[in-house]
């Protein structure tokens, strides 16, 4: 295997004809590996066209988005606790417009965090043969100082040969420089007709939930987990306040965002509930925006800010989940409450024989107390007797305004790869 220095171009056409499908793994490796944790390094790629931009967004390629629109070049979905990222680029399948194919490295939220690659021991870029799985060279940065970002490596071509550069050049920077670097802005037609100038690309907060929700869900090992995603929302009177100031809009999104990494449709289901209930409009990534206000508080025909009745809208997520739409597919419903939930009576439904009866589906119920309510029967959950497996949990988050995104999405995954464990142990799911 060849071994690469800083400024050591190789002509990959022609010293390795035969290779068409090349396998590149970009590895990182940390002067503590105790704080490997700590660090959410994140690869990307730009393919360029011959001014250096990209010709659409779709060839960005990063954590949101695997795969080129010519399918010449795939980003693998990470493996748990790896620090490393792998990438495979067809040549053949590049479309002609593309002369180069950029690959950098950054460290996510690195100023907040206060980190950079002066913690790092090294980056190494090792590329092989994809077909024959031969590793044919690399190439390894190891002198850091304060850096946040890596111009690592360079494929690109020149006289219609592909070739490779390893760059290995630090910046004070962030993954948002580098799209505002290569992200193609103004332009004119060929008869100097003015066309529209192009919003710049932006990773949007949006993007930035889902991020941190594949971050927890590989830590949990359940990146290829597939389930439907649903929630219920309290809309009795002590909520109203919450719902007015825009927190609740803001649970939403940030459920959304889990939705979309975890469901199998990227849609969230959503049911509001005082003493009656609605089954609202699903959610979507292109249709989230304003949705509490749009559907809800500005919606005359939705009851709300009443009291608090529990088991009928639990009853119609079970008829929706399975009955209406029956699948194999396990459903994980979360059940945000502020307290006030009846206990348990033998003439009336209520919370517990509900999860006892629904105990042998594939159905569990993640119940978030929010402020500082009476949370006593959700507390009892789970010591709850006569259920096939345990179907619920509980947790309580006192000032939901302020809790941080990681969090959150730590406590709402706490539970549930347990519950999927058990499940199949007992096929309830598959």
């Amino acid at each position: 295997m060849l071994t690469l220095v800083k400024g050591q171009r190789l002509n990959l056409s022609k010293q390795y004809p035969l290779t068409k499908k090349w396998r590149i793994t970009v590895a990182w490796d940390l002067s503590t590996p105790l704080n490997r944790n700590l660090y959410d390094v994140d690869v990307s790629v730009f393919m360029l066209n011959d001014q250096r931009k990209i010709p659409l967004e779709e060839y960005f390629i990063f954590y949101n988005q695997r795969e080129s629109p010519d399918k010449s070049l795939i980003m693998a979905n990470p493996m748990p606790n790896n620090a490393e990222q792998q990438i495979t680029i067809h040549l053949p399948y590049i479309k002609d417009d593309i002369h180069e194919i950029l690959f950098v490295v950054t460290i996510h939220d690195a100023v907040e965090k206060n980190q950079s690659f002066q913690h790092f021991r090294s980056i190494n870029m090792t590329i092989g043969d994809f077909d024959t799985n031969d590793t044919l060279f690399s190439f390894t940065e190891n002198q850091f100082y304060d850096e946040t970002a890596f111009e690592l490596g360079q494929l690109y071509k020149k006289e219609g040969d592909w070739r490779f550069n390893p760059v290995g050049r630090g910046y004070n920077a962030g993954l948002q420089e580098f799209l505002d670097l290569y992200h193609v802005e103004t332009d004119e037609t060929p008869d100097s007709e003015p066309v529209q100038i192009a919003e710049p690309l932006k990773l949007t907060s949006f993007d930035l939930l889902k991020k941190k929700v594949d971050i927890v869900l590989e830590k949990k090992a359940l990146q290829k987990g597939i389930a439907r995603v649903g929630v219920v929302l309290d809309i009795s009177g002590s909520m109203r306040r919450l719902y007015q100031n825009g927190t609740v809009q803001n649970v939403i999104e940030r459920l959304l965002a889990l939705a979309t990494r975890f469901d199998d449709d990227g849609v969230l289901d959503v049911w509001i509930y005082d003493n009656e209930f609605t089954r609202m409009p699903s959610i979507t990534e292109n249709d989230f925006s304003n949705y509490i206000d749009r559907e809800i508080l500005s919606n005359p025909h939705v009851k709300k800010f009443g009291a608090n009745n529990e088991p009928p809208v639990m009853r119609d997520v079970l008829q929706k989940y399975l009955v209406e739409e029956k699948s194999k597919l396990p459903t994980y419903l979360i059940f945000i409450n502020d307290g006030g939930v009846k206990k348990a009576s033998r003439k009336q439904d209520n919370v517990p024989k509900v999860l006892i009866e629904s105990s042998t589906q594939p159905l569990f119920w993640q119940f978030v107390g929010i402020g500082n309510g009476n949370f006593d029967v959700l507390r009892k959950l789970d010591d709850l007797e006569g259920r096939f497996i345990d179907n619920a949990n509980f947790f309580q988050i006192v000032d939901i305004e302020n809790e941080s995104d990681d969090d959150l999405y730590h406590k709402l995954l706490n539970e549930f790869p347990l519950w999927m464990k058990e499940a199949r142990t007992k096929h309830v799911i598959n």
